[in-house]
């Protein structure tokens, strides 16, 4: 299976029959929002049936939230052959601390394990390290543990002072990447 590499690339091959195409990471365009939002609820749809009761229909009202009003946020996408098919959000300021935050990491299915999420999550602690600052912080869940495991490979660790639960029972957990060690372009 290819890998994307550069910020605009060509992926090869892959199980998903993606073939040769063009990858654009940018800024979403204001018009861009609602496929976003589409984006999101469709790679988090898997987790539906595994969430609280009470949880899912507020968590999709945040998500879409998020994505549309959201200040202070960056709202990065991922297009191949101009079509949107993940995205992310940058925040300047977590709402548990004064770190950047990523939030709503996002890839449809058909287009995993093609390196597209690797990319997003390198521009977002690229445009993190510009700013000086110590770190930056995610949270994710037990019903997340791709994504969980895959977080700890890439250099985040457990921040529990972050952690919260939106609904008795259900722990959002905090997570952080230290800048100090490292340098970033």
């Amino acid at each position: 299976m290819g890998r994307l590499t550069n910020k605009t690339a060509l992926v090869t091959g892959g199980s998903s029959g993606i073939g040769s195409s063009k990858l654009e990471i940018r800024d979403a365009r204001e018009a861009e929002l609602p496929a976003m939002v589409n984006v999101t609820k469709a790679s988090y749809a898997e987790f539906q049936e595994s969430s609280p009761n009470g949880f899912w229909d507020v968590y999709m009202t945040n998500v879409e939230e998020a994505i549309m009003r959201a200040s202070d946020t960056e709202r990065i996408a991922a297009f191949l052959d101009g079509e949107l098919v993940a995205s992310v959000l940058l925040c300047h300021k977590s709402f548990k601390g004064d770190d950047p935050e990523i939030r709503l990491l996002a890839v449809l299915p058909d287009f995993r394990k093609h390196g597209i999420a690797r990319q997003l999550m390198d521009e977002c602690e690229r445009r993190v390290g510009r700013t000086g600052k110590a770190r930056v912080v995610l949270h994710t869940t037990h019903l997340m543990s791709t994504a969980r495991r895959w977080y700890e490979r890439s250099g985040y660790f457990r921040f529990e002072a972050i952690d919260f639960s939106p609904v008795p029972g259900f722990l959002v957990m905090g997570f952080a990447k230290d800048f100090k060690a490292k340098k970033h372009r």
